[in-house]
């Protein structure tokens, strides 16, 4: 019997303001908003998706992971809100986002229970324990 192929499926949601911060995504996204200030909020939003989706810088960010390598970037969904009555700049926009990043193929060895997997690595030729949580699911690779 074959191995099981499957990928893992990591949803990474957050928020922000307008300022640069320690996050890469949401300094990803107040560099959208600082390069067109004059924009509304929708045209933000698509501006800042269609970057996230096309930009090497962006993608780089977005496919980094300390447990896993990312092959893949999909759902990518980000709100502006625009707040113009906030007399502080960092205080007018509110950002929102949420995308969902999909492992490289691992082999399936063992599930431990319903929230620990073993895998093993082709790429690391290591078998890895990998506790699964509420944003990390297991999808079969076909």
């Amino acid at each position: 019997m074959k191995p099981l192929s499957i990928v893992f499926k990591i949803i990474n949601i957050g928020n922000g303001k307008f300022l640069t911060t320690k996050n890469e995504v949401n300094n990803l996204i107040v560099n959208v908003i600082s390069r067109n200030p004059t924009q509304p909020s929708h045209a933000l939003r698509l501006l800042a998706i269609k970057e996230f989706q096309e930009a090497p810088a962006s993608k780089a960010v977005l496919t980094s992971n300390e447990h896993f390598f990312i092959d893949q970037i999909s759902d990518i969904e980000i709100a502006i809100t625009y707040l113009p009555k906030e007399k502080d700049l960092a205080e007018q926009f509110y950002t929102q986002w949420r995308f969902v990043q999909c492992s490289e193929p691992y082999r399936l060895i063992q599930y431990l229970d319903e929230n620990k997997v073993v895998v093993y690595s082709e790429r690391t030729k290591v078998v890895h324990t990998i506790k699964l949580d509420k944003t990390i699911s297991v999808v079969v690779n076909e």
